[in-house]
């Protein structure tokens, strides 16, 4: 018996609808995805090949498949809320600046008894090249004078070096976050805002670097900043900043 036209219309028709949904419901478990586990899709993948450039400007930290190994699958089992705190480098540039103008200061204070005193330095230095040199009072007093003014001077570099590397590492997420094409790089001097992170745990199926495979529980950090640079808002873009559960 041939089906009349109806029936074959009304059946294409449910076909179509049955094939709509499908795709309708594909989409909607796409859409559905947190997009941390898109970025940390991009960036495991990037890890395996080993892909420095891709994963320099995705994260803060390395994932080594030679050390670490690499990650096969992952699934997402949690996002915390996000945490915010304000963020200002003024503090860190104030005290970067001062480091150098306490130096600075310093070293004036001792080329000016350096160079009031030369000559004997410079016999207590000939005698320190000789272990078994006899000093007299003078010279011992102005040996400890010497090294006094150098342990100062070292301790004045070390402070400067450690006020620009907390700079560097205040603001290296921060930068890496506002890093886009076509925007302004970050200035410290000019930025004030906050700092958002949150934390994803993730399961994840490793393949050591041996070839074994095993299960590890990954916590996440990602960290963006937000607030205005020169004046401008910026909103910037999440960044791996912590990954711990190796």
């Amino acid at each position: 018996m041939k089906k009349s036209r109806s029936t074959r219309v009304a059946r294409a028709g449910q076909v179509a609808g049955v094939l709509l949904l499908v795709q309708t419901t594909l989409l909607m478990v796409a859409c559905s995805r947190p997009p941390e586990q898109q970025l940390l899709t991009q960036f495991f993948r990037a890890a395996k090949a080993r892909d420095n450039a891709t994963t320099s400007r995705m994260a803060a930290v390395t994932l080594d498949p030679r050390e670490q190994g690499t990650v096969e699958s992952f699934s997402v089992t949690s996002i915390s809320e996000d945490r915010r705190q304000p963020l200002s480098f003024k503090a860190l540039l104030d005290a970067a600046d001062k480091a150098k103008v306490d130096e600075a200061e310093f070293l004036t204070t001792k080329i000016a008894y350096q160079n009031a005193n030369i000559k004997a330095i410079e016999e207590v230095l000939k005698l320190e090249r000789d272990p078994n040199a006899k000093l007299t009072p003078a010279q011992a007093k102005v040996k400890a004078e010497w090294n006094a003014w150098r342990d100062e001077i070292n301790a004045r570099q070390r402070a400067v070096s450690m006020a620009r590397a907390a700079v560097v590492t205040a603001t290296g997420p921060a930068e890496a976050s506002l890093t886009q094409p076509g925007q302004p790089p970050l200035d410290p001097k000019t930025f004030e805002g906050e700092t958002i992170t949150k934390d994803v745990i993730v399961v994840a199926r490793f393949k050591t670097p041996d070839g074994a495979e095993t299960d590890k529980t990954l916590t996440i950090t990602f960290t963006r900043v937000s607030g205005t640079l020169a004046g401008v808002k910026r909103e910037g873009r999440p960044v791996i900043t912590k990954i711990s559960g190796f």
